[in-house]
């Protein structure tokens, strides 16, 4: 259960009512919500093997009220996002539908717990590679079981691509402050040359929380050393490419050249 001493005043529930919130963070509190938490992603071209048609995501969801010791089924489902340019996720295209019978063994909150994983199915639909990203926002659908709990964590949001995109932890711990704005071929050149995958999951690893929503390198000197280990590997595989007859530019964005000058603030 979620508490707070002297920030914004949460409302009052009873014990008997039983509520779900996604996990954004340890010891949050809803006055420490901030834009980009609660939200991931998951590229097939980055977190897939080639040609795996789906794969799977998993939430941390945490209960509020009493425990129980029995196993409690609990039921997700899909909200528009109704933020201009977004292309919402499509049951049975992008990822399976949380009603789907298979999943509902999955959909359970053991007995005697007050967090459990649950998984979102995603799908390689061919229309990600062709189209686009799609985001799939997701809530609790109360089940007479369980019911939303605190609307500042009540909502997760998946973008779901099939091509390098940003990861969410990129704004999130302000990677434009080390390695300059992001890129899909800098990110494709990061990866190359570090062979580690820079997802979500990646970054965070690299990242501690040093008091709520706000983040800190766990080894500031090496985040330090990788961007300037970065600029000068881009400077060398540039010189490289113009001596070539055969290739003649630099590494470049479509906007651009690939860049790892530090952006001040992270923006």
């Amino acid at each position: 259960m979620l508490a707070t001493a002297c920030e914004k005043e949460l409302p009052k529930f009873s014990d008997e009512e039983c509520m779900l919130t996604f996990h954004y963070g340890d010891g949050l509190t809803t006055a420490g919500v901030k834009d980009g938490m609660g939200r991931g992603s998951h590229s097939f071209k980055l977190n897939s093997a080639e040609g795996q048609m789906r794969d799977t995501v998993w939430l941390r969801v945490n209960t509020m009220g009493k425990l129980s010791a029995d196993s409690r089924p609990l039921a997700l489902m899909q909200v528009e996002d109704t933020t201009q340019g977004v292309v919402n996720a499509v049951a049975g295209k992008h990822y399976v539908a949380f009603d789907e019978p298979s999943l509902a063994a999955l959909y359970q909150v053991p007995g005697d717990s007050a967090a459990v994983k649950v998984p979102v199915v995603v799908l390689r639909d061919a229309s990600l590679e062709a189209e686009g990203d799609v985001v799939l926002k997701i809530t609790f659908r109360d089940n007479g079981w369980f019911k939303a709990g605190y609307p500042e964590f009540a909502t997760y949001t998946l973008t779901i691509s099939d091509r390098l995109t940003k990861p969410e932890a990129w704004d999130k711990f302000s990677l434009s402050s080390y390695f300059g704005t992001y890129g899909p071929q800098k990110h494709e050149l990061m990866i190359k040359w570090t062979e580690k995958p820079w997802d979500d999951e990646y970054i965070s690893t690299l990242f501690y929380e040093y008091f709520q929503g706000y983040f800190a390198p766990k080894d500031e000197a090496y985040i330090a050393y990788l961007g300037q280990w970065f600029a000068e590997r881009l400077e060398e595989e540039n010189e490289e490419r113009l001596a070539n007859p055969e290739i003649g530019k630099v590494w470049e964005e479509a906007d651009g050249p690939v860049d790892f000058t530090p952006v001040a603030n992270g923006y």
